[in-house]
């Protein structure tokens, strides 16, 4: 093989030659021509990374460059489609040019010149071919956009090189030579332009989760393939012109793209936002790009990040390519030429490129359920991995509510730091020289597999996070449903309305059962509301979003009701989740006992959670210790329908709780849970914990006087049980009872 260097692109001092003789001399210093084997004259090829080689002639630089810089004309700069300061890799090539055995050029005047002289009639074509000749045999090679002026019975014209062919085994070569036996192609005898492949097509290498969307984008791209010719289509068909894919950040739409643009197009053509910061000169880039499209077919045009140069019009000042694109659009009806566009949001889009006959196709990368997830992670890691089994990977995309493609890959990369520094330890510099005798290199035969286990994957998911949920500034609960005393039937109910709708969604649509969008939570204060929903988020695994109500209020009009719908835009970003909105009363009061502002907060809640958007994926639990103040409409089935009444903790709970605290403490043997349970009846869990600190900070006192250890025995409870008084009466237990029986739970 022969060999390879990178280099970078830098222009030409001099001034190159009108007549295009050095047009694809690239030059080296005398020393990378010896790096690389390569003498002036010698073939080499050009490419970069993803990219199909070109080729050029090698040619010694006449000024002293560094080893690491090619100079290149600005012919081939624009032919080649290479920019100032990109890094390519040269290697040489065996043999010499082959010969160019017909060369198509067609007429690129501009739109003065074709106006003041006309098309060029077909009597006229032998002979501006004939002319052409000329031109084209002093060059020393000639490429594909190459483009000459031509001065014929005073008509100045400028004609491109649209493709060639040549007697060799590669059929259509990047560089070809002209010859006496060359024949020219001009006007309406230019040989019908070929694909580089005989079939274009979205191929789902290296994708995973989006067989649905790919299928969709191969069942329009069929409008460009030869073969689909075979089936007359009707008259009132149009062939497809315009794709638009949308969906959150991460989901993989310029990834799409790329493959989209790989997909076998004669050229591909890559409009970036960067075209919108000068209005003029954007829109004259872009008209050139869609005319070069036109010579170039079948050819698609690619565009990512669509809103940035074609956004939402918002005002009459408001500065954009969409009506240029449309134009171009317009004009590219009826040709093999395909738009596709890329957007978080269709919304963010202008109405007008929104039509049946521009970008007709809207396809949504969503957020990927866990069998996408699955595909995805077996098309990063490869199928099979050595490092990752398919236990482990499906242990992953359990695991992973709301993580699109960008931080699946993310989140492996942790995996692979985890295990490296767990099985680092285990790896000694004799093991390794034990495993490198017998003639291997120690530095390569040696090293030993990685092996990803169990404990990576749960480390890594500690500390990682959705890219929907990184601009949610709260920390994951870390509390287990062992960390809490009794409640079981509520944990129970809790668990059955989160667990069912991800691990048996097909049974509830059998029995047309919809899963659950709202639970009330209500109760006494201490009782341990927010810290069962804590607990829920920490064992189902979802994106967890906390709301306090009276965060939510704000004194400037309109910013609750934004703030409101910003929380249910971020929990649908990062679905699966649940929304917990603690103190509900303070923003769902009954509408006639509070301000305006707090109305239109209501009413966007209502709205959020059974509008019509329909809320999917993403629950809903409130808390409250004024039940009586909340809205009805709240309640009625299809919101918060699901109302939980969480009391004092009974004879049982009262015991768990002590055990679950004794277990973290050093309690004398003489305390008794039971008898200590006793004396605690119409405690709160929260008073319950209370008394436990509270003897604790007594034998902590006593032990600072005798300054010797202290164990908490049963007369520092006594002495707890003084100081921490009921808050909970009889009364008050009473009514939520009798809320509880009118609303019919």
């Amino acid at each position: 093989m022969s060999e390879t260097r990178s280099f970078t692109v830098r222009p030409l001092s001099k001034q190159t030659r009108n007549d295009h003789r050095d047009a694809f001399r690239v030059y080296l210093s005398s020393s990378s021509l010896a790096s690389l084997k390569l003498r002036a004259g010698d073939i080499c090829a050009l490419y970069i990374p993803g990219e199909v080689s070109k080729h050029a002639i090698a040619w010694n630089a006449v000024e002293n460059i560094q080893n690491t810089v090619v100079q290149t004309s600005r012919t081939l700069q624009d032919c080649y489609g290479f920019k100032i300061g990109e890094k390519i890799t040269i290697s040489k090539v065996d043999g010499p040019l082959e010969e160019a055995q017909t060369v198509s050029l067609v007429d690129c005047s501009d739109d003065d010149k074709i106006t003041k002289f006309g098309i060029i009639p077909h009597s006229d074509t032998d002979h501006w071919a004939w002319s052409l000749e000329f031109p084209l045999s002093r060059c020393d090679a000639i490429a594909v956009g190459l483009v000459f002026e031509m001065e014929l019975r005073g008509q100045r014209r400028n004609f491109k090189v649209a493709s060639m062919s040549s007697q060799g085994q590669n059929g259509f070569g990047t560089l070809l030579k002209f010859t006496d036996s060359s024949r020219i192609l001009l006007g309406e005898d230019v040989a019908p332009v070929e694909c580089k492949g005989s079939h274009i097509q979205v191929q789902s290498i290296g994708l995973g989760g989006m067989k649905s969307q790919i299928d969709s984008i191969n069942e329009s791209l069929a409008d460009f393939n030869s073969a689909s010719t075979l089936l007359a289509m009707p008259s009132f068909y149009e062939h497809s012109r315009g794709i638009l894919l949308y969906g959150p950040k991460g989901t993989g739409k310029t990834v799409l793209l790329g493959q989209i643009q790989g997909a076998g197009w004669r050229k591909t053509f890559s409009v970036g936002s960067s075209f919108g910061r000068n209005i003029g000169d954007a829109e004259t880039k872009l008209r050139n790009a869609f005319q070069e499209a036109m010579r170039c077919q079948p050819s698609a045009i690619i565009i990512d990040q669509l809103e940035s140069i074609a956004p939402r019009k918002t005002s009459i000042d408001t500065q954009s390519l969409t009506t240029a694109l449309c134009e171009c659009l317009d004009i590219v009806k009826g040709a093999l030429v395909l738009v596709v566009a890329a957007t978080r949001h269709p919304n963010d889009v202008d109405d007008v490129l929104r039509t049946p006959h521009r970008l007709a196709l809207e396809i949504e990368l969503q957020v990927p359920t866990a069998q996408a997830r699955s595909e995805i992670l077996h098309a990063i890691c490869g199928k099979p991995s050595p490092a990752l089994s398919d236990t482990l990977i499906d242990l992953i995309a359990e695991k992973t509510h709301g993580y699109v493609g960008a931080d699946l890959f993310a989140l492996l990369q942790l995996v692979c730091r985890k295990a490296r520094k767990r099985q680092s330890p285990e790896i000694t510099p004799s093991s390794l020289a034990k495993d490198s005798t017998e003639g291997q290199m120690a530095s390569d035969e040696a090293k030993v597999l990685l092996k990803i286990e169990d404990i990576d994957i749960l480390s890594a998911l500690q500390e990682t996070r959705p890219t929907a949920m990184r601009e949610v500034f709260l920390e994951t609960p870390k509390v287990r449903w062992s960390d809490i005393g009794g409640q079981h039937e509520i944990k129970r109910r809790l668990q059955k309305a989160v667990e069912r709708p991800l691990k048996h969604p097909q049974r509830m649509k059998r029995l047309n059962v919809n899963s659950k969008k709202g639970i009330l939570l209500y109760g006494p204060p201490g009782c341990s509301k927010t810290l069962t929903v804590k607990a829920l988020a920490t064992e189902a695994g979802l994106n967890f979003l906390a709301v306090k109500g009276a965060e939510i209020l704000s004194m400037y009009v309109g910013e609750s009701e934004r703030a409101l719908r910003e929380i249910f835009r971020k929990a649908r970003s990062a679905r699966p989740s649940i929304i917990f909105f603690d103190e509900i009363d303070a923003i769902a009061s009954r509408r006639g006992s509070s301000s305006q502002g707090g109305v239109n907060v209501l009413t966007t809640l209502l709205n959020e959670m059974d509008g019509i958007e329909e809320l999917k994926n993403v629950l809903v639990i409130a808390a409250t210790n004024k039940p009586e103040v909340i809205d009805p409409a709240l309640m009625r089935p299809g919101r918060l329908d699901n109302i939980l009444y969480i009391g004092p903790p009974d004879f049982e709970a009262r015991k768990e709780i002590l055990s679950i605290w004794f277990s973290k403490s050093v309690v004398h043997p003489e305390v008794e849970i039971e008898a200590l349970a006793v004396k605690m009846e119409g405690y709160s869990g929260a008073e319950i914990v209370s008394i436990c600190e509270t003897a604790g900070d007594a034998a902590l006192d006593e032990e600072e006087e005798t300054k010797l250890e202290q164990e908490i025995r049963m007369v520092h409870f006594e002495y707890a049980l003084q100081q921490v008084h009921r808050q909970i009466t009889a009364a008050v237990v009473e009514e939520y009872e009798r809320w509880g029986n009118s609303t019919n739970i």
